[in-house]
Protein backbone atom coordinates (compact mmCIF):
# COMPACT_ATOMS: atom_id res chain seq x y z
CA UNK A 1 0.00 0.00 0.00
CA UNK A 2 0.85 3.70 -0.07
CA UNK A 3 -0.20 6.26 1.69
CA UNK A 4 -1.68 9.44 0.34
CA UNK A 5 -2.07 11.27 3.89
CA UNK A 6 0.63 10.45 6.65
CA UNK A 7 1.88 13.45 8.95
CA UNK A 8 4.67 14.14 10.86
CA UNK A 9 5.05 15.83 14.11
CA UNK A 10 7.55 18.91 13.85
CA UNK A 11 10.46 19.14 16.31
CA UNK A 12 9.74 21.83 18.66
CA UNK A 13 12.96 23.96 16.85
CA UNK A 14 11.80 23.45 13.64
CA UNK A 15 10.59 27.07 13.28
CA UNK A 16 13.01 28.36 16.11
CA UNK A 17 15.51 27.38 13.95
CA UNK A 18 14.58 28.05 10.23
CA UNK A 19 12.74 31.69 10.68
CA UNK A 20 14.18 35.07 9.84
CA UNK A 21 15.12 37.00 12.50
CA UNK A 22 12.88 39.23 12.62
CA UNK A 23 9.99 36.80 12.61
CA UNK A 24 10.97 34.36 14.54
CA UNK A 25 9.56 35.66 18.00
CA UNK A 26 6.45 35.59 16.84
CA UNK A 27 6.59 32.48 14.62
CA UNK A 28 5.55 28.97 16.38
CA UNK A 29 7.39 27.96 19.89
CA UNK A 30 6.93 25.45 22.20
CA UNK A 31 6.06 26.21 25.76
CA UNK A 32 5.68 24.19 28.62
CA UNK A 33 2.32 24.94 30.39
CA UNK A 34 1.35 24.95 34.28
CA UNK A 35 -0.59 21.71 32.82
CA UNK A 36 2.97 20.14 32.47
CA UNK A 37 2.25 19.52 28.36
CA UNK A 38 3.59 20.72 26.09
CA UNK A 39 1.58 23.67 23.48
CA UNK A 40 2.34 25.49 20.26
CA UNK A 41 2.24 29.33 20.27
CA UNK A 42 2.03 31.38 17.25
CA UNK A 43 1.90 35.15 17.60
CA UNK A 44 1.10 34.98 21.11
CA UNK A 45 -1.41 32.83 20.70
CA UNK A 46 -1.94 28.76 22.46
CA UNK A 47 -3.07 26.82 19.24
CA UNK A 48 -2.06 22.55 19.90
CA UNK A 49 -0.34 20.39 21.90
CA UNK A 50 1.39 17.28 20.34
CA UNK A 51 -0.81 14.56 18.99
CA UNK A 52 1.64 11.74 17.81
CA UNK A 53 1.69 9.54 21.18
CA UNK A 54 -1.15 7.53 20.55
CA UNK A 55 -1.29 5.72 17.52
CA UNK A 56 -3.23 2.54 17.65
CA UNK A 57 -4.98 3.51 21.01
CA UNK A 58 -8.32 4.12 19.63
CA UNK A 59 -8.51 0.39 18.90
CA UNK A 60 -8.90 0.05 22.78
CA UNK A 61 -12.43 0.92 22.49
CA UNK A 62 -12.52 3.60 25.05
CA UNK A 63 -12.60 7.00 23.62
CA UNK A 64 -11.86 8.32 27.79
CA UNK A 65 -8.74 7.21 27.57
CA UNK A 66 -7.72 9.32 24.68
CA UNK A 67 -5.70 12.64 25.39
CA UNK A 68 -5.54 15.65 23.17
CA UNK A 69 -2.07 17.14 25.14
CA UNK A 70 1.32 15.26 25.78
CA UNK A 71 4.85 16.50 26.22
CA UNK A 72 7.53 16.00 22.78
CA UNK A 73 8.82 13.28 25.19
CA UNK A 74 5.11 11.20 24.75
CA UNK A 75 5.98 11.66 20.86
CA UNK A 76 6.77 8.30 19.20
CA UNK A 77 10.25 9.02 17.57
CA UNK A 78 8.68 7.24 14.13
CA UNK A 79 7.06 10.36 14.08
CA UNK A 80 9.92 13.14 13.70
CA UNK A 81 12.63 10.38 12.59
CA UNK A 82 12.35 9.44 8.98
CA UNK A 83 14.18 6.19 9.06
CA UNK A 84 11.68 4.80 12.13
CA UNK A 85 8.88 6.44 10.06
CA UNK A 86 9.62 4.09 7.20
CA UNK A 87 10.47 0.98 9.54
CA UNK A 88 7.02 1.29 11.30
CA UNK A 89 5.15 2.08 7.73
CA UNK A 90 6.80 -1.21 6.28
CA UNK A 91 5.55 -3.02 9.48
CA UNK A 92 1.99 -1.63 8.79
CA UNK A 93 1.99 -2.56 5.16
CA UNK A 94 2.97 0.88 3.67
CA UNK A 95 5.58 1.05 1.24
CA UNK A 96 5.37 4.68 0.59
CA UNK A 97 4.24 8.00 2.29
CA UNK A 98 2.69 11.19 1.06
CA UNK A 99 3.31 13.22 4.19
CA UNK A 100 1.68 16.36 5.28
CA UNK A 101 2.27 18.50 8.58
CA UNK A 102 0.36 18.36 11.76
CA UNK A 103 1.12 21.82 13.35
CA UNK A 104 1.78 23.22 10.34
CA UNK A 105 -2.12 22.87 9.74
CA UNK A 106 -2.51 25.76 12.14
CA UNK A 107 -0.62 28.68 10.52
CA UNK A 108 -3.34 29.05 7.67
CA UNK A 109 -5.90 30.69 10.69
CA UNK A 110 -2.65 33.34 11.33
CA UNK A 111 -3.90 36.39 9.84
CA UNK A 112 -0.75 37.89 9.24
CA UNK A 113 0.01 37.04 5.94
CA UNK A 114 3.80 37.59 6.17
CA UNK A 115 4.05 35.24 9.29
CA UNK A 116 2.04 32.90 7.49
CA UNK A 117 4.31 32.54 4.57
CA UNK A 118 7.86 33.18 6.59
CA UNK A 119 6.07 29.93 8.40
CA UNK A 120 5.48 28.10 5.82
CA UNK A 121 8.48 28.47 3.58
CA UNK A 122 10.70 27.33 7.24
CA UNK A 123 8.42 24.04 7.32
CA UNK A 124 9.12 23.61 3.65
CA UNK A 125 12.95 23.63 4.32
CA UNK A 126 12.13 21.02 7.25
CA UNK A 127 9.99 18.20 5.05
CA UNK A 128 12.39 18.27 2.08
CA UNK A 129 15.21 17.66 4.45
CA UNK A 130 12.86 14.88 6.27
CA UNK A 131 11.69 13.29 3.03
CA UNK A 132 15.36 13.53 1.43
CA UNK A 133 16.50 10.65 4.22
CA UNK A 134 14.40 8.10 1.87
CA UNK A 135 12.64 10.11 -1.26
CA UNK A 136 11.80 6.78 -2.91
CA UNK A 137 9.47 5.90 0.24
CA UNK A 138 8.67 9.31 1.83
CA UNK A 139 7.22 12.62 -0.96
CA UNK A 140 6.38 15.44 0.96
CA UNK A 141 3.92 17.97 0.24
CA UNK A 142 5.03 21.44 0.98
CA UNK A 143 2.44 24.97 2.43
CA UNK A 144 1.97 27.64 0.19
CA UNK A 145 0.27 30.61 1.23
CA UNK A 146 -2.00 31.95 -1.67
CA UNK A 147 -3.35 35.30 -0.22
CA UNK A 148 -0.73 36.95 -3.02
CA UNK A 149 -0.81 34.33 -5.76
CA UNK A 150 2.33 35.98 -7.49
CA UNK A 151 3.89 34.59 -4.16
CA UNK A 152 2.40 31.17 -3.83
CA UNK A 153 3.81 30.52 -7.56
CA UNK A 154 7.58 31.43 -6.63
CA UNK A 155 6.79 29.14 -3.24
CA UNK A 156 5.23 26.55 -5.01
CA UNK A 157 8.15 26.85 -7.70
CA UNK A 158 10.59 26.38 -4.67
CA UNK A 159 8.82 23.56 -3.92
CA UNK A 160 9.74 21.04 -6.53
CA UNK A 161 13.16 22.42 -7.07
CA UNK A 162 13.89 21.13 -3.52
CA UNK A 163 11.99 17.90 -4.84
CA UNK A 164 8.27 18.18 -3.16
CA UNK A 165 6.04 16.18 -5.15
CA UNK A 166 2.63 18.67 -4.41
CA UNK A 167 1.71 21.84 -1.94
CA UNK A 168 -1.28 21.95 0.30
CA UNK A 169 -3.31 25.23 -0.06
CA UNK A 170 -6.18 26.35 2.30
CA UNK A 171 -9.09 24.66 2.23
CA UNK A 172 -11.56 27.98 2.64
CA UNK A 173 -9.68 31.08 1.70
CA UNK A 174 -11.34 34.70 2.60
CA UNK A 175 -14.65 35.46 1.84
CA UNK A 176 -13.58 38.40 -0.39
CA UNK A 177 -11.41 35.81 -2.60
CA UNK A 178 -12.84 32.38 -3.25
CA UNK A 179 -10.90 29.83 -5.98
CA UNK A 180 -13.44 31.13 -9.25
CA UNK A 181 -11.31 34.66 -8.65
CA UNK A 182 -9.53 34.93 -11.52
CA UNK A 183 -6.60 36.19 -9.57
CA UNK A 184 -5.63 32.36 -8.69
CA UNK A 185 -4.78 32.18 -12.43
CA UNK A 186 -1.31 32.49 -12.67
CA UNK A 187 -1.33 29.30 -9.63
CA UNK A 188 -3.37 26.90 -11.34
CA UNK A 189 -0.88 27.50 -14.45
CA UNK A 190 2.08 27.12 -12.25
CA UNK A 191 1.12 23.94 -10.56
CA UNK A 192 0.05 22.26 -13.60
CA UNK A 193 3.01 23.36 -15.69
CA UNK A 194 5.41 22.23 -12.46
CA UNK A 195 3.45 18.91 -12.30
CA UNK A 196 2.51 19.68 -8.87
CA UNK A 197 -0.90 18.77 -7.76
CA UNK A 198 -2.50 21.05 -5.45
CA UNK A 199 -4.17 19.67 -1.97
CA UNK A 200 -7.33 20.82 0.07
CA UNK A 201 -6.60 19.03 3.50
CA UNK A 202 -9.29 19.41 6.83
CA UNK A 203 -7.82 21.70 9.22
CA UNK A 204 -6.60 24.60 6.32
CA UNK A 205 -9.47 27.34 6.67
CA UNK A 206 -7.69 30.88 5.76
CA UNK A 207 -7.78 33.50 8.52
CA UNK A 208 -9.27 36.84 7.00
CA UNK A 209 -5.65 39.03 6.71
CA UNK A 210 -7.87 41.63 6.67
CA UNK A 211 -10.31 41.43 9.51
CA UNK A 212 -8.28 38.80 11.65
CA UNK A 213 -11.67 36.74 11.35
CA UNK A 214 -11.41 32.77 11.87
CA UNK A 215 -7.86 32.52 13.19
CA UNK A 216 -6.87 29.95 16.02
CA UNK A 217 -10.02 29.77 18.38
CA UNK A 218 -9.39 31.56 22.12
CA UNK A 219 -9.71 27.94 23.39
CA UNK A 220 -8.24 25.31 21.41
CA UNK A 221 -9.84 22.46 23.20
CA UNK A 222 -13.06 23.53 22.56
CA UNK A 223 -14.04 21.66 19.82
CA UNK A 224 -18.03 20.72 18.70
CA UNK A 225 -18.08 17.02 17.24
CA UNK A 226 -20.17 18.65 14.38
CA UNK A 227 -17.04 20.24 13.17
CA UNK A 228 -15.34 17.22 12.85
CA UNK A 229 -18.59 15.58 11.43
CA UNK A 230 -19.11 18.45 8.91
CA UNK A 231 -15.19 18.91 8.16
CA UNK A 232 -16.31 18.14 4.00
CA UNK A 233 -18.28 21.68 3.86
CA UNK A 234 -16.05 23.97 2.78
CA UNK A 235 -14.27 21.89 0.11
CA UNK A 236 -17.44 21.25 -1.65
CA UNK A 237 -17.05 25.14 -2.31
CA UNK A 238 -13.72 25.20 -3.46
CA UNK A 239 -13.89 22.57 -5.67
CA UNK A 240 -17.57 23.76 -6.59
CA UNK A 241 -16.38 26.96 -7.40
CA UNK A 242 -13.44 26.08 -9.86
CA UNK A 243 -15.70 23.59 -11.32
CA UNK A 244 -18.38 25.92 -12.06
CA UNK A 245 -15.90 28.72 -13.08
CA UNK A 246 -13.94 26.80 -15.50
CA UNK A 247 -10.68 26.96 -13.96
CA UNK A 248 -10.36 22.92 -15.13
CA UNK A 249 -11.24 23.61 -18.64
CA UNK A 250 -8.40 26.71 -19.09
CA UNK A 251 -6.31 24.23 -17.00
CA UNK A 252 -6.44 20.84 -18.26
CA UNK A 253 -3.81 19.27 -16.66
CA UNK A 254 -3.84 21.07 -13.32
CA UNK A 255 -4.57 17.96 -10.32
CA UNK A 256 -6.67 19.67 -7.07
CA UNK A 257 -7.53 17.00 -4.01
CA UNK A 258 -9.58 16.81 -1.08
CA UNK A 259 -7.80 15.24 1.60
CA UNK A 260 -9.25 13.72 5.07
CA UNK A 261 -12.56 14.66 3.94
CA UNK A 262 -13.43 11.25 3.27
CA UNK A 263 -15.98 10.29 0.05
CA UNK A 264 -19.58 9.95 1.09
CA UNK A 265 -20.03 13.57 -0.32
CA UNK A 266 -18.90 13.43 -3.49
CA UNK A 267 -22.02 11.88 -5.66
CA UNK A 268 -24.50 13.96 -4.04
CA UNK A 269 -22.06 16.78 -4.95
CA UNK A 270 -21.52 15.56 -8.61
CA UNK A 271 -25.35 15.24 -8.73
CA UNK A 272 -26.28 18.54 -7.70
CA UNK A 273 -23.43 20.40 -9.87
CA UNK A 274 -24.66 18.78 -13.33
CA UNK A 275 -28.14 19.56 -12.21
CA UNK A 276 -27.76 23.18 -11.60
CA UNK A 277 -25.55 23.17 -14.58
CA UNK A 278 -27.83 21.82 -17.01
CA UNK A 279 -31.76 22.40 -15.33
CA UNK A 280 -30.87 25.56 -12.87
CA UNK A 281 -31.35 28.94 -15.07
CA UNK A 282 -28.69 31.12 -14.54
CA UNK A 283 -28.27 33.90 -11.70
CA UNK A 284 -25.72 36.25 -13.08
CA UNK A 285 -23.14 35.29 -15.29
CA UNK A 286 -22.48 31.71 -15.30
CA UNK A 287 -19.75 30.26 -17.13
CA UNK A 288 -20.75 27.95 -19.93
CA UNK A 289 -18.30 24.83 -21.04
CA UNK A 290 -17.15 25.69 -24.47
CA UNK A 291 -17.74 21.87 -25.38
CA UNK A 292 -21.52 21.84 -25.09
CA UNK A 293 -21.30 18.20 -24.43
CA UNK A 294 -19.28 18.59 -21.14
CA UNK A 295 -21.02 18.24 -17.43
CA UNK A 296 -19.62 19.82 -14.30
CA UNK A 297 -18.88 16.21 -13.28
CA UNK A 298 -16.72 15.21 -16.14
CA UNK A 299 -13.94 18.19 -14.57
CA UNK A 300 -14.01 16.17 -11.07
CA UNK A 301 -13.93 12.95 -12.72
CA UNK A 302 -10.75 14.46 -14.59
CA UNK A 303 -8.99 16.80 -12.31
CA UNK A 304 -9.66 16.01 -8.72
CA UNK A 305 -8.35 13.54 -6.29
CA UNK A 306 -9.72 11.95 -3.52
CA UNK A 307 -8.03 10.78 -0.06
CA UNK A 308 -9.77 8.81 2.19
CA UNK A 309 -9.19 6.42 5.27
CA UNK A 310 -12.10 4.29 6.03
CA UNK A 311 -15.21 5.66 4.16
CA UNK A 312 -17.13 2.01 3.34
CA UNK A 313 -20.35 4.02 2.35
CA UNK A 314 -17.86 6.32 -0.17
CA UNK A 315 -16.06 3.22 -1.55
CA UNK A 316 -20.22 1.38 -2.08
CA UNK A 317 -20.36 4.56 -4.56
CA UNK A 318 -16.87 4.50 -6.35
CA UNK A 319 -18.15 4.05 -9.57
CA UNK A 320 -19.79 7.59 -9.01
CA UNK A 321 -16.71 9.06 -7.54
CA UNK A 322 -14.31 7.83 -10.07
CA UNK A 323 -12.13 4.57 -9.07
CA UNK A 324 -9.14 6.47 -10.73
CA UNK A 325 -9.86 9.49 -8.46
CA UNK A 326 -9.56 7.42 -5.13
CA UNK A 327 -6.26 7.00 -2.93
CA UNK A 328 -6.24 5.47 0.51
CA UNK A 329 -4.53 7.45 3.61
CA UNK A 330 -3.10 6.27 6.97
CA UNK A 331 -2.88 9.45 8.64
CA UNK A 332 -0.40 8.02 10.63
CA UNK A 333 0.91 9.11 13.28
CA UNK A 334 -2.82 11.02 14.43
CA UNK A 335 -5.33 9.84 17.01
CA UNK A 336 -7.50 8.60 14.12
CA UNK A 337 -4.58 6.44 12.25
CA UNK A 338 -5.40 3.25 10.74
CA UNK A 339 -1.78 1.89 12.18
CA UNK A 340 -0.82 -0.30 13.07
CA UNK A 341 -4.24 -2.16 11.57
CA UNK A 342 -4.10 -0.73 8.01
CA UNK A 343 -3.99 -4.15 6.41
CA UNK A 344 -7.48 -5.29 8.58
CA UNK A 345 -9.16 -2.39 7.79
CA UNK A 346 -8.23 -1.68 4.46
CA UNK A 347 -10.00 -5.14 4.11
CA UNK A 348 -12.71 -5.03 5.70
CA UNK A 349 -13.40 -1.19 4.01
CA UNK A 350 -12.79 -2.72 -0.05
CA UNK A 351 -14.61 -5.59 1.27
CA UNK A 352 -16.10 -6.66 -2.50
CA UNK A 353 -14.03 -4.69 -4.66
CA UNK A 354 -12.16 -6.25 -7.46
CA UNK A 355 -8.74 -6.74 -7.00
CA UNK A 356 -7.76 -4.85 -9.96
CA UNK A 357 -9.71 -1.62 -8.65
CA UNK A 358 -7.84 -2.81 -4.88
CA UNK A 359 -4.86 -2.46 -6.54
CA UNK A 360 -5.52 0.76 -7.76
CA UNK A 361 -7.07 2.78 -5.04
CA UNK A 362 -4.63 0.63 -2.28
CA UNK A 363 -1.03 1.57 -4.90
CA UNK A 364 -1.35 2.64 -8.41
CA UNK A 365 -3.52 6.12 -8.04
CA UNK A 366 -1.01 7.57 -5.78
CA UNK A 367 2.20 6.11 -7.48
CA UNK A 368 1.11 7.44 -10.43
CA UNK A 369 0.16 11.20 -9.06
CA UNK A 370 3.51 11.34 -6.74
CA UNK A 371 5.66 9.35 -8.84
CA UNK A 372 6.44 6.79 -6.54
CA UNK A 373 9.16 3.91 -8.04
CA UNK A 374 9.24 1.89 -4.98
Amino acid sequence: MISSDSHLIEHPTLWTDRMPASLVERGPVVVRGDDGKDWWYVDGKKTMSFLGIQAGRRFDGDPSTLVTASTFEDVRPGAYDPKLFVKESEEDGVVGSVIYPTEGLVLFSVPDSALCSASMRAYNHYIAEFCGDDPQRLKGIGMINVDDPAEGVAELTRCREMGLVGALMTVAPPPYAPFDHPMYDPLWAAAQDLQMPLSMHTATNRADPKSGAGGVPDDVQQVPPSLFVLQDTMVRRALADMIFSGVFERFGRLMVGTVEHELAWIPHLLQQMDYTYTDRPARGDWHRYADPGALPSDFFHRNVFCSFQEDAAGIRERELIGVDTLMWGSDYPHTETTFPRSREITARVLTGVPDEEQERILYGNAKRLYGFEV
